[in-house]
């Protein structure tokens, strides 16, 4: 099938974005002569075209996902034609107005990131007015597990609906899971609400990462993912401060109410700014669409998700590994897999294809980030804690001990986008984040042995480099190892590792530091008089180990230390694992 195409300076522009291959490949693309006005008349590729033509300039600017090569099944273009036109330059740089789109996108990162720090500071006061504080947990477990369950969807769904339905749609998800957590007459309403809240927020930054790589050059998106990855930051920082003021002054209800207007601000700015054109997908009609939705896969696959989740999030601590709620668990998330592995081989267009995973630059960045961000995770989960035992910190200050990390997090992220964008080279930064892992886990298993000072407090500042230049170069990575059409797809998948790297990271240090505490404990308190209601009190209560006897201290802390050294060692092994993963992941200069 033919098809006739306008092609305008901006699109080709756009279209020269592409890493050089070879360097007969990359000559060519340095010489491609790109005129300021002129159409061009080029077909659409079918199952026999190469994959790579000699010349780049007339391939399409995005490849379907579908192997079809019909327009009914072409995805629809996303891209801000209207933006793109105007700021993309031939060169490929960026100007102020695609910077103005995206930063309207930031809004809603910030959002959903500050309400992941904010219900911390709220959730025991909603669990207390509802007399509930064995389920008060869920509160935070819902909109995590949910968030990992829609991750995923977003990626598929955004090539058959379009960019801007599914972002718009994610909002509209968060705004009525906020609102309703706010007015939750129970707490099985409340948590109900905050899984509508998860599933909203997974797409509120997935998919502006997706639009990013719709909107500017490869060598572009590390810079503009710094910058999400900076109000993520400045969110989850912000957000436990804003928590904790609103509950104190107004309740808990306005700390949830209180985000739905600026919410519905970013519905409205995204509607105004973020113009999308009619395109051949946008053609088909509501059926064909729907027809396209592999319904069987999406939900077997968020069944999978679902089961991982509640295995990572209660097996080794409220439930024992080898008790009757865990091997349920196990087996269906077994069952389950196995189920969706089977849909996927024969699905026409599979929510996530198999075929994915057989991309090199796909599986080695997938195990990267989450290896990298389990060692990030692992390791702020447990510095308050040692600082409260060794310190007598209080707990805000020793939320402060946090602070070098989430500095090293931005500066990373923006060292590692000024690297990229200035050279072209994503791998560098992607091996030199394990490294820096590497150094800030011997550095902490080193200095911290009960006297910890405020300078030495700084080991966890490289840790948080890594974790920002990851998270930019193995994104990079990843855009330039597939192809286009499949980026959508790939990028959430790659939000669903950051989020399984969490949820491993704090189950697996949780699992190792409450073990290696308690056989420490039981060591140091044996043959002491009452040493078992003492070990009892201090696996259950911080206060009473920043409380007890000197004499008791002096038994009890270095079991802490201990612990947390044994969660060094887990982290070490991660770091290791993903440095030799980076040390031969794909590294090629990206085209400027």
């Amino acid at each position: 099938m033919w098809h006739t195409a306008e092609r305008t300076p901006a699109t080709k522009a756009i279209q020269a974005r592409r890493y050089e291959k070879d360097d007969i490949a990359g000559d060519k693309i340095a010489e491609m002569d790109i005129p300021n006005s002129s159409s061009r008349t080029t077909a659409i590729r079918d199952e026999r075209s190469p994959l790579l033509s000699d010349n780049e300039a007339d391939g399409p600017l995005y490849r379907t996902i579908s192997r079809s090569t019909t327009a009914e099944f072409l995805p629809p273009d996303d891209a801000d034609i209207g933006t793109s036109k105007q700021n993309t330059s031939q060169k490929g740089s960026v100007s102020s107005g695609v910077y103005a789109t995206i930063s309207v996108l930031l809004l809603g990162v910030f959002l959903c990131n500050a309400d992941q720090s904010l219900v911390l500071a709220t959730y025991g006061k909603v669990a207390s007015e509802f007399n509930d504080f064995d389920s008060g947990s869920w509160i935070i477990s819902a909109y995590i597990i949910a968030q990992c369950v829609a991750q995923p969807l977003y990626g598929k769904l955004s090539d058959i609906y379009g960019r801007k339905a599914c972002l718009q749609t994610s909002y509209i998800l968060f705004t009525i899971g906020t609102a309703f957590t706010g007015l939750g007459r129970s707490m099985g309403e409340v948590i109900a609400s905050r899984a509508v809240q998860g599933a909203g927020a997974a797409g509120m930054t997935s998919m502006v990462s997706i639009i990013i790589t719709d909107l500017v050059p490869i060598s572009e998106v590390a810079t503009l993912r710094a910058y999400v990855n900076i109000l993520q930051t400045t969110g989850r920082g912000a957000g436990g401060v804003i928590g904790g003021v609103l509950t104190y002054w107004l309740g808990w209800r306005w700390a949830f109410l209180v985000q739905v207007p600026p919410t519905i601000i970013a519905i409205l700015l995204v509607q105004w700014r973020l113009k999308m054109p009619p395109t051949e997908g946008n053609e088909l009609t509501r059926w064909q669409k729907l027809k396209r939705v592999d319904f069987t896969g999406s939900l077997l696959l968020c069944l999978t998700i679902f089961s991982a989740c509640c295995l990572l999030e209660t097996g080794g601590q409220k439930y024992p590994w080898n008790s009757t709620p865990i091997i349920t668990m196990a087996i269906a998330f077994a069952t389950a897999l196995i189920l969706f592995l089977i849909s996927a081989r024969f699905a026409a267009e599979p929510i996530f294809p198999l075929r994915l995973m057989t991309h090199y630059a796909v599986w080695t960045n997938y195990l990267i980030v989450i290896l990298q961000i389990m060692v990030q995770f692992s390791l702020v989960m447990i510095v308050p804690i040692y600082f409260q035992v060794t310190a007598k910190a209080t707990t805000a200050a020793a939320g402060a001990y946090l602070i070098p990390a989430f500095i090293g997090n931005t500066f990373g992220g923006l060292i590692s986008g000024h690297w990229i964008k200035s050279t072209g080279l994503y791998k560098p930064p992607t091996v030199a984040a394990p490294f820096l892992a590497i150094l800030s886990v011997c550095l902490c298993f080193a200095l911290w042995n009960g006297h910890t000072t405020v300078l030495e407090s700084f080991a966890t500042l490289p840790g948080g480099m890594a974790a920002g230049m990851v998270s930019s170069s193995a994104f990079v990575g990843l855009a330039a190892g597939v192809e286009e059409g499949d980026m959508a797809v790939a990028g959430s998948g790659m939000y669903l590792c950051f989020s399984l790297g969490a949820i491993a990271g704090a189950s697996a240090g949780s699992a190792v530091y409450q073990t290696s505490l308690k056989m420490g404990l039981e060591s140091a308190l044996a043959g002491i008089e009452n040493g078992t209601q003492i070990m009892q009190r201090a696996l259950e209560d911080i206060t009473f180990v920043q409380n007890a006897e000197e004499t008791i201290r002096k038994l009890i802390v270095p079991a802490f230390v201990n612990s947390f050294h044994q969660v060094n060692l887990l982290e070490l092994g991660c770091a290791g694992v993903c440095l030799l993963l980076a040390a031969f992941s794909q590294g090629k200069r990206l085209k400027h």
